[in-house]
């Protein structure tokens, strides 16, 4: 009885534990829940931890693995860390032993399962992203020590003697050895692949020392005049780099592009500014086309201008780009209603023939600087056809700063 009573104790405290460290999963997830509502909803956010091009919240936030199934993965880790905090509540005072037993099994299921989908996300932010996630690895280390809460509730539940549990742990010593081995070579290899980016030239004459044909491609680049307005720009107008982006929505390779470009500008916070301009590849707007190549580039790019006259065209312009497969007239409305545009407004945009027009200057613009291909970009002067990726983009970035700063 009086071992039972010890082990009610027990369980109680550290139930408590889960609790109190769970609730901070909560606080750090809903932090990260806003910060991803932020950078869904405004193009011109960055966080407070978009540090450098490496220490990036907003990389990671804003990539195509922060949602899962259309929601976002730190709500999905706020409700996650809230359920939680709520089972080990229970668990406080509960009395009897048997249902003690099964939830402290249930608890221990789900939060050795949030472990694993931490060391998924960790390996992506890590790995794949490039990026240390602050608000991420906080959500990491919650979980790496829930478990080991968990783990001490779950033996604390066990029905035995002081002597069972000490033979217990014994026995499991190898478990949780195995477990700290798992954890640290995964996030070492991470960590590993993540450096690389540290060691990327963070000046123009390392990089040309580092790959100097590289430097010698871009210095030999065809530079243009390009006449710059506000119109579909982010970032601020004084930043050292600006690129000029002609886009036709529906083209793939534009797509690949976007992305690049989403995480240069992520990553190069105040540091680069982005304009887009239209160049669909649609002969219902663009007089180098000889067919209706991309049938509804022309109407996407009207309604993109439409919905940047109600302050939204780069909310819209994403959308165009991560439904570029299924584009249709009825899409192109769709858009304006999930972003809750006023509809009539939008409809008589639509029909608007100045509007129509800004995309057909848009083109002009284009034909009269020789492109004649999408996606075709102005950095700072020097003209790149094709979709460069993020890193190769990255580098372009760097050697164009350095030579505005030259100037």
């Amino acid at each position: 009885m009086a071992n039972q009573h010890v082990a009610q104790n027990q369980i109680r405290s550290r139930a408590a534990i889960v609790v109190a460290i769970s609730l901070v999963g909560v606080g750090i997830a809903w932090e990260a829940e806003r910060v991803h509502r932020q950078l869904q909803s405004d193009a011109g956010f960055t966080s407070f931890c978009n540090v450098n091009h490496v220490v990036n919240c907003d990389v990671v936030l804003n990539s195509r693995w922060s949602e899962l199934g259309g929601v976002s993965v730190s709500l999905l880790a706020t409700v996650f860390y809230c359920a939680v905090s709520a089972l080990a509540l229970v668990l406080i005072f509960q009395k009897d032993a048997v249902v003690r037993r099964r939830l402290v099994g249930v608890l221990t299921a789900a939060v050795a399962g949030g472990v694993a989908f931490s060391a998924y996300m960790a390996v992506i932010a890590l790995g794949v992203l490039k990026a240390v996630c602050v608000l991420c690895t906080g959500l990491y280390l919650v979980g790496l020590a829930n478990f080991v809460a968990v783990w001490r509730l779950h033996r604390a539940a066990q029905v035995g003697t002081y002597r069972d549990k000490a033979q217990a742990l014994r026995r499991d010593q190898w478990l949780y050895a195995g477990f700290a081995l798992a954890a640290f070579f995964i996030l070492g290899a991470a960590l590993w692949d993540a450096s690389r980016l540290w060691r990327e030239p963070s000046s123009a004459g390392a990089l040309a020392q580092k790959d100097p044909r590289f430097a010698e491609w871009f210095r030999s680049l065809a530079v243009v005049t390009l006449p710059v307005d506000s119109r579909n720009a982010r970032g601020p107008s004084n930043a050292p780099v600006t690129i000029v982006e002609f886009s036709d929505f529906e083209c793939v390779h534009c797509a690949a592009l976007h992305q690049a470009l989403e995480e240069t500008w992520l990553r190069s916070a105040g540091e680069v500014r982005i304009v887009f301009r239209h160049f669909p590849l649609d002969s219902a707007c663009n007089p180098l086309v000889q067919s209706r190549f991309h049938p509804l580039a022309c109407d996407a790019a009207v309604a993109a201008e439409c919905a940047g006259e109600q302050g939204k065209f780069w909310q819209y312009h994403d959308l165009l780009f991560e439904n570029q497969k299924h584009l249709t007239p009825e899409r192109l409305r769709d858009f304006a209603r999930d972003l809750d545009l006023d509809l009539g407004g939008f409809e008589s945009c639509l029909q608007n023939p100045d509007i129509r027009r800004r995309v057909e200057d848009d083109v002009a613009l284009g034909v009269k600087l020789g492109v004649n291909s999408t996606p075709t970009m102005v950095l700072n002067g020097r003209v790149i056809r094709g979709a460069l990726d993020a890193a190769t983009l990255q580098r372009a970035v760097l050697l164009a700063r350095d030579e505005q700063a030259t100037r």
